[in-house]
């Protein structure tokens, strides 16, 4: 009876000893991979990786559609400097700030 006890705590021993085992592999593998994840989202959140310069490349109808569009006032604004009636067409906030610019640019022309 003796050397069935011994049998079975040492097989008990081997079994906890290896599932032990498994478990810290298991646990240090995915702690590995957890921080490495964790280190790449912080580079690339500051910045850090920088890899390839991204370069934006238009057509030339597209550069001159960009290069028009930037130079068109707003078809609210140009509707104001052609006749003021239109101007309560515009939102309330629109208003104010065109009325106030109108003001300013009076104030710089007369004084």
């Amino acid at each position: 009876m003796e050397d069935s006890l011994r049998r079975g705590f040492m097989a008990a021993f081997a079994v906890s000893g290896g599932v032990v085992f498994i478990a810290m592999h298991a646990h240090k593998r995915l702690l590995s991979d957890f921080i490495n994840k964790m280190e790449f989202e912080t580079k690339s959140s500051t910045g850090a990786l920088k890899d390839v310069p991204k370069k934006v490349r238009f057509a030339n109808v597209a550069a001159e559609e960009a290069s028009m569009k930037k130079h068109s006032p707003r078809p609210a604004v140009a509707a104001c400097r052609n006749n003021g009636e239109t101007l309560e067409a515009m939102p309330q906030n629109w208003q104010v700030l065109y009325k106030g610019i109108l003001q300013h640019r009076n104030t710089i022309r007369g004084g």
